[in-house]
């Protein structure tokens, strides 16, 4: 059986394996491929610019037209790479740390290990006596337990960091998909890494009084006040607090990115103390079917009560599913890349207009505001969901994007009357489409 020593040098040597240097150079390559991709851009805009003057004519036009989506798309790209440079950096920073704790606690570990020698080896020479020297096992052993521990604690806040900048990466599209580097992390593994920082979580609620009692009310503005929380819950769970705004909302990472959308999820509510109206709860859903590729996507609209009546918001939500891809009725992936939308999304009182807060698009990744779930929480308990309505402006990749959910959320407002769901196209450029429902 391993000693606490062995598994105190064990732990130290996986962490030890990183390379901080590799991490840099992956940042370094993202940021030369960047300036690269912009060179790119540059030129494609002089041959525009040059050809603009003498192409007319639907032909002409429609070239033109490739060469600006092409030149859109280096921007696109010039983005992912310099947002993937960033989340080496943070990786790298987090390694580099870990490293530093985990030398100091292989040190620590050492130098228990000698003076717990020391104890035996003056008893094999005459020295001391065995229930001293018994006492003194057990009390350095002790030690060398806290110090595994606190290392434990160390290699799982660094996984914690390489989990939640590793699903950034992932989720760029092009060649910053291949810099990700690791293989993609399933749900099980995902859910016993969480489970493995409740005790660490627990510690932190039992040295403060306050945090007792916030989760025993479920008083999640007090817990998340306790920036070693909200950062756990940010990294696991993706949601964060909004001060511009006073509402909660979710990132582009969060755990809800790998599970997607399955309809039996509104059939949960209950158990999580929501009170929401949804666009699916009859089974008649928004969706529709790219022609071109074959695709499906939905869109899931939400709004009303959380956390049995203490909260209140609303959702909007856009998902995807591949052609033949043997998903099983109900599920779709969030989606991600050149399917996430762009969305604006109001929660107001449909009886005097009165607006509580409007989510413009935070928590996407980046500064394109595209995300495939808007989401906008606000903790107060005097809010009815019967009072709520919602209104949101959509923007999509194309037009023909547009009109086909335009169309869908027509027929679905036409066959549930009740729900008054008004749609509006409004522009082309971006495409765009504006919606109110449960207004009077």
């Amino acid at each position: 059986m391993s000693s606490v020593f062995d598994k105190i040098r064990h732990l130290a040597d996986q962490v030890e394996k990183g390379n901080p240097a590799d991490l840099d150079d992956r940042a370094r390559a993202c940021r030369a491929t960047k300036e690269s991709v912009l060179d790119a851009k540059a030129l494609v805009e002089a041959v525009r610019v040059q050809l603009s003057e003498g192409w007319h004519g639907g032909a002409g036009e429609s070239a033109l037209t490739s060469l600006n989506d092409f030149k859109k798309n280096r921007d696109d790209q010039a983005h992912d790479l310099e947002e993937s440079a960033k989340s080496f950096e943070v990786v790298r920073d987090a390694l580099a740390k870990a490293q530093g704790d985990a030398r100091s606690h292989r040190a620590d570990a050492d130098a228990l290990e000698k003076k717990l020698d020391g104890v035996w080896n003056d008893l094999a020479h005459g020295k001391g006596n065995i229930v001293f020297a018994w006492a003194e096992d057990k009390a350095l052993k002790a030690r060398a337990l806290v110090v595994l521990a606190d290392l434990e604690r160390i290699v799982v806040g660094y996984d914690a960091v390489l989990l939640a900048e590793g699903l950034k990466l992932r989720n760029k599209t092009g060649q910053v998909w291949e810099l990700a580097g690791s293989e993609k992390r399933n749900p099980a593994e995902i859910a016993a890494i969480m489970l493995r920082e409740i005790p660490g979580l627990a510690e932190l609620v039992a040295k403060d009084p306050r945090l007792k009692v916030a989760v025993l009310t479920g008083n999640w503005e007090l817990l998340l006040q306790n920036r070693e929380i909200a950062q756990k819950i940010y990294d696991y769970l993706g949601f964060k607090y909004v001060a511009d705004g006073d509402y909660y909302t979710t990132g582009e990472h969060s755990v809800q990115s790998f599970l997607g959308w399955h309809d039996f999820y509104d059939k949960l509510e209950k158990l999580i103390g929501a009170d929401l109206d949804a666009t699916g709860d009859d089974g008649d859903n928004m969706e529709f079917t790219d022609p071109k590729t074959g695709k499906q996507y939905r869109l899931e609209l939400w709004k009303g009560s959380y956390g049995f009546g203490g909260a209140f918001g609303g959702e909007v939500g856009f998902y995807t599913r591949e052609p033949g891809s043997g998903d099983i009725s109900g599920y779709y992936h969030a989606a991600q890349g050149d399917d996430q939308i762009k969305v604006t999304q109001t929660i107001y009182n449909k009886n005097d207009g009165h607006v509580y807060f409007t989510n413009d698009g935070q928590g996407a990744d980046g500064s394109d505001k595209k995300h495939f779930w808007n989401l906008a929480i606000r903790t107060d308990p005097d809010v009815k969901a019967s009072e709520l309505a919602q209104r949101a402006t959509i923007e999509v990749r194309d037009t023909g994007m547009r009109d086909r959910m335009y169309d869908e959320m027509t027929r679905w407002a036409a066959a549930h009357p009740d729900q008054n769901l008004k749609v509006t196209k409004t522009t082309d450029d971006p495409p765009a489409l504006s919606y109110t429902w449960g207004e009077k």
